[in-house]
């Protein structure tokens, strides 16, 4: 099970590299720069902070508190719009676009 699961009324757009939230019930969006885009993908990837964090230490030069703090920071934030599962249980993200190779 996912770390975070995005909400059933998201969108999750990262064809880019940078990423693009959409909430299809108030029809506003996010964007998200390279960093925060590659931290919400590693989130909805692994089932743990500890899972998470030793995938993004492969990518960033940065210790594993910075790290952790980086996706709590995140996770607050999408919480604070709304824009993850409320009950706990994870839904599977709604996705646009293909995964780039190599990621």
């Amino acid at each position: 099970m996912p770390l975070i699961g995005l909400a059933r009324h998201v969108v999750f757009d990262d064809t880019d590299g940078a990423g693009v939230i959409l909430d299809t019930r108030r029809g506003v969006y996010l964007s998200l720069n390279v960093t925060a885009t590659h931290m919400l993908r590693t989130a909805l990837a692994c089932d743990s902070v500890a899972a998470a964090v030793a995938r993004l230490r492969e990518d960033f030069d940065a210790d594993e508190e910075t790290l952790a703090a980086g996706l709590a920071g995140l996770t607050a934030r999408l919480g604070e719009h709304a824009l993850l599962e409320k009950d706990g249980s994870t839904a599977a993200p709604r996705r646009r676009g293909r995964r780039r190779e190599g990621r």
